[in-house]
C-alpha cells in the first residue's frame, strides 16, 4: 500500500518535469488549473502520464473531480488498493 508522502511526491515530480510547475508553488491544496495553470489538454496529458508512470486506469468521469493536487494523491491512493 503506498503511502499519503510517496504519492504526493511523485504526483509533484510528474507536475514539475511534465508541466514546469515549481515544486515550491505546489501543496495539497493547489488547484491544478487556478493555481498551477494547467488547462484541459494538460489535465488529459497527466491523467496519461498518471496511467504510464502509476499502472492505474484513469477514466473521464473520474478525472472530472481531480481539481487539487491532494484530489490526485487521494484518488491514486484509492485506486492503487483495489
Amino acid at each position: 500500500m503506498l503511502q499519503e508522502e510517496e504519492v504526493y511526491t511523485k504526483i509533484t515530480a510528474i507536475l514539475h518535469e511534465e508541466f514546469e510547475v515549481e515544486k515550491d508553488a505546489m501543496t495539497m491544496e493547489s488547484n491544478l488549473f487556478t493555481d498551477l495553470e494547467l488547462d484541459s489538454l494538460d489535465a488529459i496529458d497527466l491523467m496519461v502520464t498518471l496511467d504510464n508512470e502509476l499502472d492505474i486506469e484513469v477514466n473521464n468521469e473520474e478525472a472530472k473531480n481531480l481539481r487539487t493536487v491532494g484530489d490526485v494523491v487521494r484518488f491514486v491512493m484509492q485506486v492503487s488498493d483495489e
